[in-house]
């Protein structure tokens, strides 16, 4: 995939390492976690660091001095082609589907539904964990109701 504005032109290449880099630098267990999480936020940061991390020259050097430069670059790129940042990382994900790097290929309606869903930002782990938690504190409150702890006398 290429971005292309008047004064640079990015190819990003999408290769397995890259995505685990991705999932690593964004802090999650698999790249479509973190990439739908990101998306789902429209997370200006995340998509600096995605495009930042695909990025490659002919001779597989990366075109950008760091991440934070992309953001030089994204703007540019909005403004010459009208696009919003929902729109990039739409024909990101798009290309990334197609090249078969998600767990699944998805349709178009798929990848829309992903973007749109509110709980594709809760880690469910997360959420079971802390009720679980909650609900045994709960019941050990409760079997220890009125127990009085009773001490030695001399």
């Amino acid at each position: 995939m290429q971005l292309v504005t008047k004064n640079k032109t990015i190819n990003l290449v999408i290769r397995t390492r890259k995505l685990v880099d991705i999932a690593n630098v964004l802090k999650g267990d698999s790249f479509e976690e973190v990439y739908f999480k990101a998306m789902n936020k429209l997370n200006l940061e995340s998509l600096s660091k995605i495009i930042y991390l695909l990025a490659e020259n002919e001779d597989k050097t990366n075109p950008f001095k760091s991440s934070t430069e992309v953001y030089d670059f994204i703007d540019d790129y909005k403004a010459e082609t009208g696009k919003t940042y929902e729109d990039i990382y739409n024909e990101l994900a798009e290309v990334i589907n197609e090249e078969g790097f998600f767990n699944k290929k998805m349709s178009k309606k798929e990848i829309a539904n992903k973007m749109s869903n509110p709980f594709g930002q809760v880690n469910l782990e997360d959420v079971v964990k802390t009720s679980a938690e909650k609900a045994i504190t709960s019941v050990a409150q409760e079997q220890f109701k009125g127990f009085v702890a009773q001490g030695y006398q001399n």
